[in-house]
């Protein structure tokens, strides 16, 4: 009987030491890398997903140079360059693949697909640590437990704290897909923008003979939302062949339409709520104009593991020091995506002109000072230098 007693209060105490899992909701782009940044620092996660298998579209996904570290300490960055491509040239073109701005890139990013890079996130996590078909909510787990929202642009729990947060609606629609094509050598490791006429089309080299490529138009209350092909290429019937040719023969297309939240409107709003933290699309969606909102995801969920790894602070002291931390760079970023987008669609003829005039004539510092804010690397280093500098301040 004593013996059986002191079992059962040894058993307590020795559970009590034991650290609890960190909860993450939604096995997206920001849940799944939470989780492996969680799992690189040995602390343990559970991801629950509501549907019945993690995976994506097939899309491209941008993968800046500063996030190479990052992909590097998770053991991932060979890999993610054996499913991509480098893109080395960034290419203006008009409607008729005529160059209006060239120029190469100084820290080439990687243009992947977006589902087979998914996987390599999913491969590296243990498989009996994710949960599908699960429809839990915050309320479901304990007050103690630390629980990550990651459940995007659509969250329950942002909806559910910040009822009165919309989101900003941008006017324009997004298509996407990926096509196996044979092109010209000058497609290889190149980024093709198609701008003017108030439409958008891209072209970027994916790996081996795939180009991901998306269109982005201002929406037409009159017109339905498509994915029929014939009618994606009746918009673009006066451009060069090749925009028709790469929809052709794109075997998928997805839809969508664009939006963020503007960082005005949660400016003086908390990420997290006692022991809830929402990261990702959750509380700061970005547009796509500057291909980086799967990047900033991914710095979340770094540094947010990076800070766990202090036990000594608390989960309030981490929180907001997280907070502080990524403000500072995403909300540049979003605003500059938010109105890049803007003036790349222009309706009067007149100052469309002038648009494509003033990309060819502006110097590709302003391009780099531009994309700066992209590439402020979030590494091991940065982390603890600025945890001290902001002691001191």
């Amino acid at each position: 009987m004593y013996a059986l007693q002191i079992w059962r209060i040894y058993n307590v105490a020795n559970n009590m030491k034991k650290p609890q899992s960190i909860k993450i909701i939604g096995g997206g782009i920001s849940g799944l890398s939470t989780a492996l940044a969680l799992k690189t620092k040995e602390i343990d996660y559970e991801i629950y997903e509501q549907n019945s298998e993690i995976t994506y579209e097939n899309v491209g996904l941008g993968i800046s140079a500063n996030i190479f570290p990052i992909l590097k300490e998770w053991s991932l960055l060979d890999k993610t360059r054996e499913i991509g491509a480098e893109i080395k040239n960034f290419h203006f073109v008009d409607q008729n693949l005529k160059y209006i701005k060239s120029f190469v890139m100084d820290k080439p990013p990687l243009s992947v697909n977006r589902r087979l890079f998914y996987d390599l996130l999913k491969d590296r996590l243990d498989k009996e640590k994710i949960h599908l078909n699960s429809q839990k909510t915050v309320a479901e787990f304990s007050q103690n437990e630390i629980v990550i929202s990651a459940d995007g642009i659509n969250s329950t729990t942002r909806k559910k704290v910040y009822p009165q947060l919309n989101l900003r609606d941008s006017n324009q629609i997004l298509w996407r897909g990926i096509t196996q094509i044979n092109l010209d050598h000058k497609f290889k490791n190149s980024y093709h923008d198609f701008v003017g006429n108030n439409l958008r089309f891209a072209i970027i080299h994916s790996g081996q003979n795939y180009y991901s490529w998306y269109i982005i138009k201002e929406k037409d209350k009159t017109e339905n939302r498509t994915l029929d092909g014939e009618i994606l290429k009746s918009y673009f019937k006066n451009y060069h062949p090749i925009v028709s040719e790469v929809i052709e023969k794109s075997k998928n297309i997805y839809f969508s339409e664009v939006f963020d939240i503007s960082p005005n409107k949660r400016k003086n709003l908390n990420w997290f709520v006692s022991n809830n933290l929402m990261i990702g699309d959750a509380i700061h969606p970005t547009t796509p104009n500057m291909a980086n909102g799967a990047c900033l995801a991914m710095e979340d969920s770094y540094l947010l593991a990076s800070l766990l790894a202090d036990k000594k602070a608390s989960t309030e002291t981490i929180f907001t020091e997280f907070q502080k931390r990524r403000t500072k760079k995403i909300n540049p970023v979003t605003n500059q995506s938010w109105w890049f987008g803007k003036m790349l669609h222009q309706k009067n003829g007149v100052m469309d002109y002038l648009l494509k005039i003033g990309i060819k004539t502006t110097p590709k510092c302003l391009f780099n000072s531009i994309y700066s804010n992209v590439l402020i690397e979030t590494t091991e280093n940065n982390i603890v230098g600025n945890r001290a500098d902001s002691r001191e301040s």
